[in-house]
């Protein structure tokens, strides 16, 4: 498997030159305070120094363990910068009230929807990263997972489950789950407009063309499956249970659940062909104590050998494409930002989301209450 030098691979040609760096370290007497110096300067974009600490919000539990372990304790270690992790919940509001009130109780940390990315941009309540952030690693990254406010944080995928017992045949798409006479039985779908773009895919559309969402279509599309969907899931373990269970043939649910499953030898299989991708995004806060700091991290959390250590640990990565040389191919095959799975993927369009939520939201809550 491919290795990286974890501290010189993405030292930048900003880099203050060596020769200054020596300057100052023998001023002070001392080759440790040289090491130091290096070390922390190949750990921000401009390669200017850093020191002190940065705050990091998340939820915590498996994956705030995960974060600890491979991002951030690797990141103090080359970079001389305390990573304080703060867990807990919070909600878009909260977000608006930290910055109007200038008062951050933390620096960085992940949006918790969809829409909360172009929200939080529209609002102005994320920091813009220095023009060129992200010009020296560009080409590691999938499309569309930097931008000038964050990048993606650990994006999880919408696929098709199905049965496999008794060697029933493989679903390979959406289409296939509207296919009753080749596969009958009661399905499940989540109970949420997101089974729209689910509904779409299945008529044809391509993953890439999917918005601006035709809503009348994709409902029109639900139509015909309706009186098939025997329930709609609030939880996505809920489809996966009732896959393995023979309670139903297949359904919809979140990548993770089902390879837990698998892993556990249930008689359950996924698709990744139409996988809905949806993109969380780690950003700083405007006006964040520890900007320089919380840059230089959310950059550091890119590297290909971290995110694929992240990987090893629990099944999701970020946007950096390096990750699928650096992984087991066991591994591999359940990542959403697998290559091959996220050239088959419809990316969540948060922004269209975010426009139109609410009115698509109403729909659906009288649509999923028919007989």
């Amino acid at each position: 498997m491919k290795r990286a030098n974890e501290t010189t691979k993405h030292q930048k040609r900003w880099a203050v030159p060596k020769s200054s760096l020596c300057a100052v370290a023998l001023a002070l007497g001392g080759s440790a305070f040289m090491a130091s110096a290096s070390a922390a300067a190949s750990c921000h974009p401009d390669g200017q120094p850093i020191s002190g600490e940065v705050i990091f919000f998340s939820s915590g539990g498996s994956y705030g363990n995960a974060i600890q372990e491979h991002y951030f304790e690797p990141f103090e270690k080359e970079c001389g910068v305390k990573v304080v992790h703060s867990t807990g919940s919070r909600n878009f509001s909260q977000l608006q009230q930290f910055v109007d009130a200038g008062n951050m109780p933390w620096d960085i940390g992940a949006t918790i929807s969809d829409q909360e990315y172009p929200l939080g941009v529209r609002e102005g309540i994320f920091h813009k990263l220095p023009d060129g952030f992200w010009d020296d690693i560009a080409s590691e990254m999938v499309e569309g997972s930097t931008s000038e406010y964050g990048a993606w944080a650990s994006p999880y995928s919408d696929v098709l489950v199905y049965s496999t017992a008794g060697g029933a045949p493989a679903m390979a798409t959406w289409a296939d789950f509207w296919d009753t006479e080749r596969f009958p039985g009661p399905r499940m779908l989540q109970n949420g407009p997101m089974s729209l773009v689910i509904a779409l895919l299945a008529d044809g559309v391509e993953p890439d063309k999917i918005y601006p969402l035709d809503v009348d279509r994709a409902f029109a599309k639900l139509d015909e499956i309706r009186p098939e969907i025997r329930a709609f899931w609030t939880s996505a373990d809920q489809p996966v249970q009732g896959v393995a269970t023979g309670e139903f043939v297949a359904g919809s649910t979140w990548n993770g659940r089902a390879v837990t499953a698998m892993k556990s030898d249930k008689p359950v299989a996924i698709s990744w062909d139409g996988a809905l991708l949806h993109s969380s995004w780690t950003f700083i806060l405007k006006g964040a104590k520890n900007a320089r700091n919380a840059e230089a991290l959310l950059y550091y959390m890119q590297r290909a050998e971290r995110q694929a250590a992240l990987a090893n640990a629990i099944g999701y990565s970020g946007g950096n494409k390096n990750v699928a040389e650096m992984v087991d191919k066991a591994v591999l095959d359940i990542l959403p930002t697998a290559p091959d799975h996220v050239a088959q993927a419809s990316v969540i369009d948060g922004a269209w989301w975010a426009d139109n939520i609410a009115d698509v939201q109403k729909r659906w809550d009288a649509w999923v209450v028919k007989q």
